[in-house]
């Protein structure tokens, strides 16, 4: 017998737990650029909000925080302009995660890195 087989009239117990995701709609942009903040949930009831942080990858510079997202049919989808101008950042290309947080049920969830280059592009002649 494998391990799930059993008799037809017996329930096998499981767990199912809830699932954030959030990511970035690329991998890399430029300053002024429009990217999209994804988020997908499993088992996250609609209209549940959720908060949203922008910050440097090492969590030290914190950019902008959305409070009240709301998550509808399992997914979010929030375009964001990156416009840091008033940010003391550096010049060079910078990494940033976005955060997204949930209360009910409890979730956190954190994006892989997105590259963003501060300073316009050098055009040779």
């Amino acid at each position: 017998m494998y391990e799930f087989e059993d008799d037809q009239d017996k329930l096998i117990p499981g767990v199912v737990q809830p699932k954030l995701l959030v990511a970035w709609s690329r991998r890399r942009a430029w300053h002024l650029e429009t990217v999209t903040i994804q988020v997908r949930s499993e088992l996250v009831k609609d209209g549940t909000e959720v908060k949203l942080e922008v910050q440097s990858h090492d969590g030290k510079v914190s950019i902008v925080a959305f409070e009240k997202e709301t998550i509808t049919g399992n997914k979010l989808d929030k375009e964001y302009k990156i416009d840091w101008k008033d940010k003391k950042l550096k010049e060079e290309p910078y990494k940033f995660v976005v955060k997204a947080t949930v209360k009910d049920p409890p979730l956190t969830a954190e994006s892989a890195d997105l590259a963003v280059d501060l300073s316009p592009p050098l055009f040779s002649a």
